[in-house]
């Protein structure tokens, strides 16, 4: 795999993508801007590896990477949740439960110690199309994140088991001491290199 470094520059190249086709195609600049948040945050901290409890999109949370926990435990590393779309649907949605499961306790703690704060989403029929147009706009961004990081992924993948990037193997036991010498030797292997000794 590409690593963390190899996605980020990955979702580098495509924001500059879709960003030079969505001026060309006369996108909005909150449009342009949803789209680049959706794959900067899915390269971040909503990234495909969120199914590894240690990867840097994960620690990007901080303490709260402990709600994300169940999902690296339930979700297998690179299996269907690590393909674009139904990975990036779930990974929302379980964004969504934990913001829900927020709410909740924050609601829950503003009622005990006597405030009085309504969570309303009501709004006027145009400021709710916005708002879920925004959220698309930052779906697609995402998808477009986690299409580069598949495709990255099964690339470097095949390159690696093709053999391209692997490394010569460095022998390290020889058949017989150096020079041509003469003797009773004895093979040590420290850091993986032979060192003949009489």
């Amino acid at each position: 795999m590409p690593g963390f470094l190899g996605h980020a520059i990955g979702s580098g190249v495509a924001i500059a993508g879709t960003t030079a086709y969505m001026l060309y195609d006369h996108w909005s600049a909150s449009d342009v801007l949803a789209v680049n948040a959706g794959i900067a945050l899915a390269t971040t901290i909503l990234s495909p590896d969120m199914d590894l409890f240690n990867s840097r999109p994960m620690r990007g949370w901080g303490i709260l990477r402990f709600f994300w926990w169940p999902y690296s435990k339930l979700v297998k590393h690179r299996d269907r949740l690590h393909i674009p779309v139904i990975g990036t649907t779930a990974r929302f949605l379980y964004t969504a439960l934990i913001i829900a499961i927020f709410i909740i306790i924050f609601k829950f703690w503003f009622r005990r110690i006597g405030l009085q704060i309504e969570f309303d989403f009501a709004g006027d029929r145009d400021d709710i199309i916005y708002n879920l147009l925004f959220l698309v706009d930052l779906y697609i961004g995402a998808v477009i994140a986690d299409a580069t990081h598949y495709v990255l992924d099964v690339v470097t993948t095949e390159i690696k088991l093709s053999g391209h990037l692997l490394r010569p193997r460095r022998t390290t036991i020889r058949n017989t001491p150096p020079n041509g010498e003469q003797g009773e030797w004895n093979r040590n292997l420290p850091n993986s290199n032979t060192d003949w000794r009489r």
